[in-house]
């Protein structure tokens, strides 16, 4: 009689143990990724709150609640150069330069509150169509003069305008305010240097007043008494 061939012995899976390849590595590439996630994650919250301005704002502008707003940006090392966000908001301070909406308030723009900055407001009538339509608070302008004739003046009709003061910033202007000299004036209160003002009176009695806008980067510092 044949004898019959015994049943191969069946293969089990066995219970993979701690040391077991596959299951280490698997366990450190979880490790590594989570660590390079938390990396990722805390480089790219590297960011800081700051004072920035919500519009453009001119040279000896004072600074109010309106004109700043926080925004959160990464400075990569230039930090101590722009007013962090975390304090109080710098109102009252004077801008010693012009700033642009949205730009980020530097240090070295301010001046102290109560600090003498060196201006003096003038009144300067000026006729409709002689000056930027859209003229607003806060912005710069030239000032220039076109000499008119009067009896006994040598002055002619052909003298070209002269500029009479340059970079001065519009403090208010009021359209058909009732202290204007005529119903074809508008009068503009003008932030300008003592020095100025003599010169402006000056040729606001030798003829017609013209306010020519500033470019904002063209503007000045606003300087300070010393």
């Amino acid at each position: 009689m044949t004898d019959i061939p015994a049943s191969p012995r069946a293969h089990r899976l066995a219970t993979p143990g701690w040391l077991d390849t596959r299951l280490v590595l698997g366990v450190l590439l979880v490790l590594t990724s989570v660590v390079v996630g938390a990396r990722v994650l805390s480089s790219a919250d590297r960011s800081q709150t700051v004072w920035a301005t919500t519009h453009d704002l001119a040279p000896g502008s004072q600074l109010t609640d309106r004109d700043l707003t926080r925004m959160r940006v990464r400075l990569f090392g230039h930090s101590e150069n722009y007013v962090r966000g975390t304090g109080p908001a710098p109102t009252g301070y004077f801008l010693r330069r012009g700033i642009g909406a949205g730009e980020l308030l530097p240090f070295n723009a301010l001046s102290k509150p109560g600090a003498d900055l060196a201006f003096r407001f003038v009144t300067v009538p000026v006729r409709r169509g002689h000056l930027p339509p859209d003229l607003a608070s806060g912005e710069q302008v030239d000032v220039y003069v076109s000499p008119e004739s009067k009896a006994g003046s040598t002055t002619t009709a052909s003298d070209p305008p002269r500029l009479v003061v340059r970079n001065v910033t519009v403090v208010l202007r009021r359209q058909g305010g009732g202290f204007a000299a005529s119903n074809d004036d508008e009068p503009v209160v003008l932030r300008v240097r003592p020095a100025e003002v003599a010169l402006l009176l000056a040729a606001m009695s030798e003829g017609r007043i013209d306010l020519v806008g500033v470019p904002r980067k063209q503007e000045t510092e606003t300087p300070e008494a010393g």
